[in-house]
């Protein structure tokens, strides 16, 4: 592991080290191989070693580490909790270490089918920090090639991009835009992306989705539209006259959403059967526009509206997974785990309807390669996946 961060690995030996590092476990001795990795680049780079470069060094990674998996409390309590393996398992998981790299030295005597099985590895990442901004001109900006800094100023509102790899509304004065100028973040298929509102508010952006929002906000309500899924940290804002508490309010195709100060989700992708709402803290009010019915949502609680709006218990762990960059199935129908998978590493997957009922139980990190995610759901569902170019099909 030390090796590999140091880049030292041969060919077999990485895609070892990445077998393990998908498993996402034993976060901590994962952190300190690397840390490892660096004091002794240092060594062997410097006669000697600056202690306050290394208390640098480890603050820089883990605030990463932390703005990368731990976005709410929820979140950090879930994150903290370090996978420490136990006697047996720790023997289990040699043994499939022992096998993986057995099977990478037969694949790579085989000559061409290993190369092969690398190169589509390489030609399928998972998702990534991508998404663009468009502002109130017209004008668009991608933000996974705009440098950190400033990006843009509108009207004494300056957009930042930060260090941590999100956009950051800060007011330089008290001039602003009109309240009808819009911006928009859209992400693609394969990408996921951060906001701070000009309010405060944080807003995370899965895959193939969107937030448009003013510029700044008015005294009467703060209004956006997405589509796609969203997770929400609303704060309460009193707007400028700082006389009232403005109301957030959140407008997607079927339904609106109203709150204060609260932590939430939405789920609203068209091609998914259901818009649901997962409420973490505080209390939403979701209002159906088709028949006009609203319901509250405490705490726990989740509105998904279909035909009908109707409220039931939140598994929240497993609707925040993607916010702490993992998969979480539990007794899941393949189709709609099929559709997350071709969102976040932007494929292309046919599933048969007769296959889509088979549920799957499972929990993934989002890093993981497609073909290793793919060999897992074909072990545990009894189906078979082959592709052809971007496409992947689903057989039995």
């Amino acid at each position: 592991m030390i090796r590999y961060f140091r880049g030292q690995c041969q060919p077999h030996e990485i895609r070892l080290v990445k077998l393990y590092r998908a498993m996402d476990i034993d976060h901590e001795f994962v952190e300190s191989c690397l840390k490892e990795a660096w004091l002794t680049d240092q060594a062997d780079n410097e006669t000697g070693i600056d202690e306050a470069d290394v208390k640098a060094f480890s603050e820089r990674f883990f605030k990463r580490q932390r703005t990368l998996i731990q976005l709410t409390p929820l979140d950090r309590q879930i994150a903290d909790r370090r996978f420490r393996l136990s006697v047996w398992m720790k023997a289990a998981v040699a043994v499939i270490l022992v096998v993986s790299a057995m099977l990478l030295i037969y694949n790579i005597q085989l000559g061409p089918a290993g190369k092969h099985f690398v190169k589509q590895e390489n030609n399928m990442l998972p998702g990534a920090d991508k998404a663009s901004l468009t502002l109130a001109d017209g004008s668009t900006i991608s933000l996974s090639e705009a440098a950190n800094g400033k990006i843009v100023e509108q009207a004494g509102i300056r957009v930042e991009k930060s260090m941590e790899g999100e956009i950051v509304y800060r007011a330089d004065s008290e001039v602003g835009t009109p309240v009808n100028a819009f911006n928009s973040v859209v992400t693609p298929n394969g990408g996921q992306y951060r906001i701070v509102l000009p309010d405060g508010s944080k807003v995370w952006l899965n895959a193939a989705s969107s937030l448009t929002y003013p510029v700044p906000f008015s005294d009467e309500e703060r209004r956006v539209t997405m589509t796609g899924e969203a997770y929400f940290e609303i704060v309460k804002w009193s707007g400028p006259d700082g006389k009232k508490s403005v109301p957030f309010i959140v407008d997607i195709d079927k339904q609106r959403v109203e709150v204060l100060g609260t932590k939430f989700n939405i789920n609203a992708y068209e091609d998914e059967t259901a818009i649901e709402t997962s409420l973490i803290e505080g209390s939403v009010r979701v209002t159906s526009s088709i028949n006009n019915k609203a319901v509250m949502l405490s705490p726990g609680q989740k509105s998904v509206l279909d035909e009908a709006l109707v409220v039931e218990t939140a598994d929240i762990q497993k609707q925040l997974a993607w916010t702490t960059g993992r998969f979480i199935f539990k007794e899941e129908f393949l189709g709609n785990v099929m559709r997350q998978i071709s969102r976040w590493y932007d494929i292309d997957i046919v599933c048969p309807p007769h296959l889509e009922r088979r549920q799957l139980t499972g929990i993934v990190s989002r890093s993981t390669p497609i073909e290793a995610l793919v060999e897992t759901i074909e072990s545990t569902s009894s189906v078979k996946i082959t592709r052809n170019g971007r496409r992947w099909i689903v057989s039995e």
